[in-house]
């Protein structure tokens, strides 16, 4: 019964098929990292007992890269051992224990520590996501009038000459830069939200050729490049947190934490070339309102280097989030190369609005969409009404999804901290939920598939999702 329930465990991060289409093939393996002084006894016991357990642990290089994106991470120190960064058993435990596989029982009870076996679910901070462009109509409805007008909203569609999308591409509106692709192709046109009027021509311009067109009334306007398309081998991405680290978001700080290192275990190979940054705020009164932590392909050193992020600080409600934006937006070094830049802005405090002598939150949306950054957002525990606006606009503007703790008073959904009712598979028919650093990491797995996803299908296209039949709906980067 003990073994089950392990190898249950240990296969959550398969997810589900329809996200992981090559998943019987990655079902049985387990991603086994140890540090070089760490006793070889102490990788045999892991080997062996991993091995009863019916998985392959085996190095990162090891797996094809499919696997590398779903496949749980065992990791070996000197002090002790982890599962997705979750502590399961000292070493000292392990080596004083003569058998050649762990105690069951023990390593049972260390899981059962780390999360709930029945379900799958570890514990920590869950999170449900709202992905306000699948669902824009629905969206519109819902925020009325705001800084950033988002009617009239239009798809821009930039593929090489085969049909495979374009990423990271600068577009220019009426002779202007003004957006750049994402993974997927695409970019987001609001030309309210820009100021235009009258006749749009937009031009997209990379390896070095061009395309031009002019928006009409579709919703959809396709750019294509007489050339074929080149995606580094190894892969860029930059991901910076915006972090609201004032006296309220203990836990919060402490998922972000765990985020980092997930990241640094799941993601380390050789198709990917990661880097993470962070930026913490807190608000004027405080002695420093804004720390960095520039960007780093070092990602353990990195994890080691926030750890000394604590909450503290603040005073009133709202924070200088728009401070902390600028700030990640202007100061850290983004790589023009990279195929994904992303931003995660997690508070649980709105920003202060009324400080107008520095950039707010649409200007830096506005900025950010112009160079291609992604803003999702995470609205922590007692985030109000004009927080969940600033959120989900940041959110949308940009291509990105929102998402909010699921502990009660963090979205219009959540109050009570449970779940809603089940619906289509997943966990209500408009927005998703999971664990915190899993959803995050998700969002890193999901701009990689898009490189690779059909540009032309894209969710809420001419039709709100939930609006569609479950086996109708088409999900983000697929």
């Amino acid at each position: 019964m003990h073994r089950r329930l392990l190898v249950t465990f240990l296969c959550v991060a398969c997810a589900d098929q329809r996200l992981h289409p090559l998943r019987e093939s990655c079902d049985h393996s387990a991603i086994l990292v140890s540090d070089p002084s760490v006793d070889v006894r102490l990788i045999n016991k892991v080997l062996n007992t991993t091995k009863a357990a019916g998985l392959n642990a085996v190095s990162p290089r090891a797996l094809p890269p499919q696997c590398l994106l779903s496949a749980p991470v065992i990791r070996i120190t000197r002090d002790e051992i982890t599962l997705q960064g979750k502590l399961i058993a000292t070493t000292e435990s392990v080596l004083r224990d003569d058998s050649p596989t762990f105690k069951v029982d023990a390593l049972f009870e260390g899981l059962e520590r780390v999360g709930d076996l029945s379900t799958g679910v570890a514990t920590g901070v869950a999170a449900g996501e709202w992905d306000d462009n699948a669902n824009y109509r629905d969206y519109l409805r819902w925020l009325g009038k705001a800084r950033l007008d988002v009617s009239q909203r239009k798809f821009l569609v930039v593929t090489d000459r085969t049909g495979k999308p374009m990423p990271n591409c600068p577009i220019t509106i009426n002779g202007k830069p003004s957006l750049v692709t994402m993974p997927s192709g695409r970019a987001l046109l609001f030309p309210r939200a820009l100021g235009l009027t009258g006749p749009v021509m937009v031009s997209a311009t990379c390896a070095r050729t061009s395309a031009h067109a002019m928006i009409g009334p579709d919703a959809v306007t396709t750019l294509v490049l007489w050339t074929d398309r080149d995606v580094p081998a190894r892969r860029p991405i930059d991901l910076a947190f915006v972090l609201d680290t004032t006296g309220s978001m203990d836990e919060e700080i402490d998922a972000v934490k765990s985020t980092i290192r997930t990241v640094a275990e799941q993601l380390a190979s050789d198709q990917l070339d990661i880097r993470i940054g962070l930026v913490e705020y807190k608000d004027r009164e405080d002695p420093e309102v804004t720390r960095t932590f520039p960007f780093s392909s070092d990602l353990v050193a990195f994890s080691r280097s926030v750890s000394v992020l604590v909450a503290g600080g603040g005073g009133d409600t709202p924070e200088d989030m728009q401070l902390g934006l600028s700030t990640a937006l202007d100061k850290l070094q983004w790589r023009a190369d990279a195929v994904s830049r992303m931003i995660v802005v997690i508070a649980d405090a709105p920003p202060h609005l009324d400080y107008t002598d520095e950039r707010d939150y649409a200007d830096s949306a506005r900025r950010a969409a112009a160079r291609g950054i992604k803003i999702f957002t995470v609205s922590a525990s007692g985030m109000d009404d004009d927080g969940q606006i600033v959120m989900r606009q940041m959110a949308q503007f940009t291509g990105a999804t929102n998402m909010f703790v699921l502990r009660g008073g963090a979205g219009p959904q959540s109050a009570g901290g449970g779940d809603p009712a089940s619906s289509c598979g997943g966990t209500h028919s408009n927005y998703s939920s999971g664990n915190l650093d899993q959803l995050i990491t998700d969002k890193i797995h999901q701009e990689l598939r898009s490189l690779d996803a059909d540009p032309q299908l894209i969710p809420g296209r001419d039709q709100d999702e939930r609006a569609k039949p479950c086996d109708k709906r088409v999900v983000m980067a697929q």
